[in-house]
């Protein structure tokens, strides 16, 4: 019994990879805006020779992502929103870009590569490359950022909730980041950098 036991408690972390968060990244990115979840297999003992690179992301409960030369799957809920791009992935990066980032997209994610055990296997080892916490804030900042000087316009961005605002005649020098609390905030101070530009 005690055999069973160690034997399955063995079969268990080789399956669902590392227990520590020993490799871990933390990073935190604004609600609506884009994150790339950093990985690279380089640094692994890992010799994919002229084979098809087969990456997998995953939180715990649910696949992401998935990526087999050209074919790729993305999870339920990440549909249109996730990619590790294939050519990238050949030359060792296997970063998840994430884009529209969702207060629901919080979590652990952990990427795999799977690779072949020995030549013409037909079995294949999943090899634990990246462990990244993943935390969203609700993003507060807009973004004034000059357009091409001959059309003078600027445009003011904000990433959650999407919001465009374009504004005319208005100076470099009004170029930066403007950080608010909340929407009504937002509108208070877009009403006085109009009442300022006129």
């Amino acid at each position: 019994m005690n055999t069973l036991l160690w034997a399955l408690v063995l079969w268990f972390s080789t399956c669902t990879g590392p227990l520590s968060a020993q490799s871990r990244i933390f990073m935190s990115v604004g609600e609506g805006s884009s994150a790339v979840l950093p990985c690279d297999w380089r640094n692994k003992s890992i010799n994919p020779s002229n084979q098809s690179l087969y990456i997998e992301w995953r939180t715990f409960s649910e696949t992401v992502f998935e990526r087999l030369g050209e074919e790729h799957y993305e999870g339920e809920g990440y549909e249109g929103r996730v990619d590790v791009p294939e050519d990238k992935l050949k030359k060792g990066n296997c970063s998840l870009v994430l884009k529209e980032v969702k207060a629901e997209d919080a979590g652990v994610y952990e990427s795999y590569l799977l690779v072949n055990r020995v030549k013409r296997a037909l079995s294949s080892k999943r090899v634990f490359i990246q462990s990244v916490e993943l935390s969203v804030f609700e993003s507060s900042e807009m973004i004034l950022e000059k357009v091409p000087a001959a059309q003078q316009n600027i445009s003011l961005r904000r990433a959650a909730p999407r919001q465009v605002f374009n504004i005319r005649r208005l100076a470099s020098r009004n170029a930066g980041i403007i950080i608010v609390p909340s929407n009504i905030i937002t509108s208070t101070i877009l009403s006085n950098i109009l009442l300022y530009i006129n």
